[in-house]
């Protein structure tokens, strides 16, 4: 656990940008990023609120302009991307803007937004921590799990993400068995560290599950591809895995929050503090 949480400050050429929706979230991970810094951002919820009106928005698009910033991400810094009134609205904007635009989503509403979510050229990521009613109580504060059977196979563009955790550790391999069954849709797997600015003694334990996970992986199966610093791709049981320790990879990119808070950080609870009072 040396140095776990030290971040990796030589950053690649900016290469996507990412929309972080604030808002009420239909789930409640209890590694979400959101919750490093839930009193800054308790009280704002723009899920309603038309993408024009966004503090800072267009700023926001002028500078991913600017910088050559070709790929746009829709996410949730404590929502979920399918929460949004105007996703359509705001999907088809970007794109006559000349983006390419995916989405990070926990799936619950897919099969009923599923031509929303089609209208993306970039990856759609689906958050698949466990199959396990139970364990997913115990992960995202509900047990129902989405039909992933239906979802997957429609869905145009998917991927998955797993962030490792002391509830899912074992039953990573299971997760993954399952996931074979769509190598021919998924484009890959990421499995992820769970990362923290202000939460580290209570994170620790789901960060060395991951430790222990990787580990496990790194002695087992020969490395196919690693690429930015610190990712490494497996080829396991027929499907890409790709494991992302978060802070230490050397991705680059932009964050906008919907409150107007603009970032040209990675790292975006950080990003989100230095910014916030720049709005």
């Amino acid at each position: 656990m040396k140095d776990v949480f030290e971040k990796q400050r030589e950053r690649e050429d900016l290469s996507f940008a990412n929309i972080n929706l604030l808002g009420k979230c239909n789930v409640d991970c209890f590694f979400c990023l959101g919750k490093d810094i839930e009193d800054e951002l308790s009280g704002h919820n723009q899920l309603a609120t038309e993408f024009k009106k966004w503090k800072n928005f267009n700023k926001f698009v002028k500078k991913c302009k600017e910088l050559g910033i070709k790929k746009v991400y829709v996410t949730g810094q404590n929502t979920d991307s399918l929460l949004y009134k105007h996703l359509k609205d705001l999907i088809l904007y970007l794109i006559i803007e000349g983006f390419r635009v995916g989405l990070r989503t926990n799936g619950y509403l897919a099969e009923e937004k599923m031509d929303i979510i089609n209208l993306c050229q970039q990856s759609v990521g689906y958050s698949i921590h466990t199959l396990n009613p139970m364990t997913n109580k115990m992960i995202i504060g509900r047990s129902d799990i989405p039909n992933w059977d239906v979802i997957i196979p429609e869905t145009d563009n998917p991927r998955v993400q797993i962030v490792l955790n002391r509830c899912n550790e074992f039953e990573f391999w299971d997760i993954l068995k399952y996931l074979s069954k769509f190598k021919h849709d998924l484009r890959y797997v990421q499995v992820r560290r769970p990362s923290t600015d202000t939460r580290q003694d209570f994170l620790a334990p789901d960060i060395s599950s991951y430790e222990r996970i990787y580990s496990q992986v790194s002695q087992i199966f020969p490395m196919t591809r690693k690429f930015v610093t610190d990712a490494e791709e497996y080829n396991i049981y027929g499907l890409p895995v790709v494991f992302w320790r978060t802070v230490k990879t050397s991705a680059n990119s932009i964050n906008y929050f919907t409150d107007g808070t603009l970032s040209d950080m990675y790292f975006v609870v950080e990003g989100y503090l230095k910014n916030m009072n720049k709005k």
